[in-house]
Formats: structure tokens, C-alpha cells, sequence
């Protein structure tokens, strides 16, 4: 189904003879059909569309915000647009869902009380935490996963390759900075180690995906795939290399028979090739950088094991209705989302967390192993699987917006739209 709509995207992609006249009709394709506002344009937004633009807007508005603000503001456009212009037949519920939305509620009213009533503190600002919550997290997540069906294949590659185009060039633009920084761990201004990190992943999971489902897919995955490691390696952060690397090892240990096998080989020579090409021993690079967790020797490992204990011993003061969505000591989130939910809601208000947690991942071992969802699904799955893991370092429930959108989309295409696995019931749809 995903190599059928893969194949459709190779064929309209391509360039066709007859001239300007009929290269013009091909983009003119593009914009009947409404990529830029489509459902697909949204979840991969949604992905890295904030840090994909980072690079872009730290080389023309370094010291404002004025082009942060405007790049968030068109992705919610983008996104409210998208699912106002959809059909309403094609827009999706499932009732696996209302543990999230119960949560969502609970930790609103916690955040409300912490700010107004306990006069709390929450850095970055009230402002900040409430627009991103509910914006970003809340309001992003629900409108996507309501929008799984019509995430077409060939919208989502077309958009996710123009996204890590502009990644790239965006850090490309800043190449004199991010070299004044590469001995310790490259960084922007507008774009932080751990950002980078986890987005030039984001793009690998998506191309590691897409690897050999067409010749051009595959060209594309060998040309920026090193671009793209070369990042992630010298981002140097810690919680990429291992949430990015355990979320590809869960996804191909689910997979079936040969898959297993062929997704095996194919990283192997993807990562020979890579190596063997870059000219800088990256495994040293990643390695060193491992070995920096130490609680006695690293100051970030030794801040964040204090976090920890911190939210746990607070959740031990309020075990049952939890208090705080700070560390108190800090005054900042733990860097710990499960830790956080316990802390801040307890564990009576975090029973609708886990429930949620549960279904996803029920959902993700669905996807993966069932190998009939569309391209979306499985990315938002293999997406899911990272983020539970980098959420035990890093990262806010207000804040982690990926978290949210990837975890119920999971949900909504496994419980609300299994109707990809009865092909015959509707062959188009999985083309859609």
C-alpha cells in the first residue's frame, strides 16, 4: 500500500517532456491539491517544522524573535487551516483517545492552579508555557490525530524533503558558526545541541523509512542522509543518539521475517557507506560523548540526577493528588516527563498518563508488525517509540509537543481507522 503510493509520488514527481508548458502543469498539480495546506504539511510541521526554519531564522533575525514567532504562528496556521479545509468525512474520532484528553484537562487545571492561585513561577513565563501547551501540544495534537486518513504518502515525502532541505541549508548558512563550535557541541543561537540532535534524527528515522521504496527515494536518502548524520554526530547530544538509535532498534526487532533481515543489511550498508565517506571517525565522536555520563564528573548528569531525586521525593510528599509542575529546588521541570506526571498530578491523576502511554505503545506494535499502514503511521509509531525514551531525560509534559502529536496519532490510526488493513473494503484509501 505504502510502495503503491510511493510509486504514484515517483511518477507525478517527475519532470515530463514537452517543455516549460508542461513542467508549469506539474506545479499547478501541487497547488490544486493544497500540499502546503494538507493534513500531511501538518504532522510533518508538526515533526521539525519549528527547528527546520531555526537555521534560516538565526542567519536574518539573530538577536529578535520577531522570526521565531512568525515561523510557530504559520505552522498553527498551517495546521487550523488544514483541518478547516478537509472534508468532514474524512475526519476521524476514536474513544481510545479520552485518556489523553482526561490528562490534558487534569494538567491544565494543575498548571492554572500552580500559577495563579500558588503564584509559581514556571520558566519560561506563563505566557510561554500556556501558548505552547495549548497551542502546540494540545491544540496541534488533537486537530492531527482527528486528520490520520487523509495524510496521504506522497504529500508527507514531498513536504518531510523540502523540511530537511531547508534544515540543512539553514545550517549550511550558519556553517562559520557551527564550526567555531564543533570541538564542544555545534549550536545556534536559535537552535540548540539537543534540538538539533533530535530533529536531524527525526529526518533519519523518516529516511530510513523511505529507503529503497523507489530509486529516487533512495537517492534522495543517500545524498542528505550524511548531511544529516554528520548533524545529529556533532550536535553531540546524548538523549539523540540513544532515543534516535533505541527508537530504529525497537522498530526493526518488531518487524516481521525478512523485513527484519532486509531493514538489518540495508542500515549496515547505509552505515558503512556513510562512514566510510565522511572522513571523521564519528563512532569516536559519539562514543566520547557517552562516556560523559557520570553523576561525579559531568554537571548536566549530576543537575539532572538531582531533578530527579527532587520531583520523586516531592511526588513522596503528595503521593495521591501530586502539587507542584516544577521542582521546587530548581524551579524548572525535572527533564523527566513520567517523574513530572507523578509529581505534579500524583498518582490518582496520573492514571489517565499511563493508560494513554499503554495504548500508544499497543498501537505502535500494531503498525509496525502489521507492515499495511500508510507511511504516516509508521513514522508517527517509530517517532512514539523515541520520544518515550528521550522522555525519561529530557523534556516537559507542557512542552513536549512531539510526545503528544506522534502518541495519538499512533492511537487514532490503530483504534480509529483499521480500515487500512481491509484493502478490499476500500482499496483507494491507502492511497489517499
Amino acid at each position: 500500500m505504502i510502495q503503491r503510493a510511493n510509486l504514484r509520488y515517483g511518477a507525478s514527481a517527475g519532470f515530463t517532456r514537452g517543455g516549460i508548458g508542461h513542467r508549469l502543469a506539474h506545479l499547478r498539480g501541487y497547488v490544486d491539491r493544497r500540499i502546503l495546506f494538507s493534513p500531511a504539511a501538518a504532522f510533518a510541521l508538526a515533526i521539525g517544522g519549528v527547528y527546520a526554519f531555526a537555521g534560516l531564522v538565526n542567519k536574518f533575525d539573530p538577536e529578535g524573535s520577531t522570526g521565531s514567532i512568525l515561523v510557530r504562528l504559520a505552522i498553527a496556521l498551517i495546521t487550523i487551516g488544514s483541518y478547516v479545509l478537509l472534508p468532514a468525512k474524512l475526519k476521524s474520532s476514536t474513544a481510545a483517545l479520552i485518556p489523553m484528553k482526561l490528562f490534558f484537562v487534569l494538567y491544565l487545571c494543575r498548571l492554572v492552579e500552580n500559577v495563579y492561585l500558588s503564584s509559581i513561577n514556571i520558566s519560561p513565563g506563563p505566557m510561554m508555557v500556556f501558548s505552547v501547551f495549548l497551542v502546540t501540544g494540545v491544540g496541534s495534537t488533537l486537530l492531527i490525530a482527528s486528520m490520520d486518513r487523509a495524510i496521504r504518502n506522497s504529500d508527507l515525502i514531498f513536504v518531510m524533503n523540502i523540511l530537511c532541505v531547508i534544515f540543512l541549508v539553514g545550517l549550511y548558512l550558519n556553517r562559520d558558526m557551527l564550526f567555531m563550535s564543533q570541538d564542544e557541541r555545534m549550536s545556534l543561537d536559535k537552535i540548540n545541541p539537543i534540538a538539533m540532535g533530535h530533529t536531524g534524527f527525526a529526518f533519519l528515522i523518516y529516511f530510513f523509512l523511505v529507503l529503497g521504496k523507489t530509486k529516487k527515494l533512495t537517492i534522495q536518502s543517500v545524498i542528505l542522509g550524511p548531511m544529516l548524520l554528520l548533524a545529529v554526530v556533532f550536535s553531540r547530544s546524548r538523549g539523540a543518539y540513544i532515543a534516535g538509535a533505541g527508537a530504529l532498534l525497537v522498530y526493526i526487532l518488531l518487524l516481521k521475517g525478512s523485513k527484519r533481515v532486509f531493514a538489518v543489511l540495508g542500515a549496515l550498508v547505509v552505515a558503512m557507506a556513510i562512514l566510510a565517506t565522511s572522513g571523521v571517525d564519528l563512532i569516536d565522536v559519539v562514543i566520547a560523548r557517552l562516556q560523559t555520563i557520570n553523576v561525579d564528573a559531568d554537571q548536566s548528569t549530576m543537575v539532572r540526577s538531582q531533578l530527579y531525586a527532587g520531583a520523586w521525593r516531592q511526588f513522596l510528599e503528595n503521593p495521591v493528588f501530586g502539587r507542584y509542575v516544577v521542582e521546587m529546588r530548581f524551579n524548572f521541570y525535572p527533564h523527566n516527563i513520567y517523574l513530572e506526571s507523578l509529581m505534579a498530578m500524583g498518582a490518582l491523576g496520573s492514571l489517565p498518563f499511563a493508560a494513554h502511554i499503554v495504548l500508544a505503545l499497543r498501537s505502535t506494535v500494531g503498525i509496525i508488525r502489521s507492515g499495511k499502514f500508510p507511511l504516516a503511521a509508521v513514522l508517527a509509531a517509530v517517532l512514539f517509540i523515541r520520544e518515550v525514551i528521550a522522555g525519561m531525560a529530557s523534556g516537559s509534559l507542557w512542552g513536549n509537543s512531539l510526545f503528544w502529536v506522534t502518541s495519538a496519532l499512533t492511537i487514532s490510526f490503530w483504534y480509529g481507522y483499521q480500515g487500512f488493513l481491509a484493502k478490499n473494503r476500500n482499496p483507494e484509501i491507502g492511497a489517499y
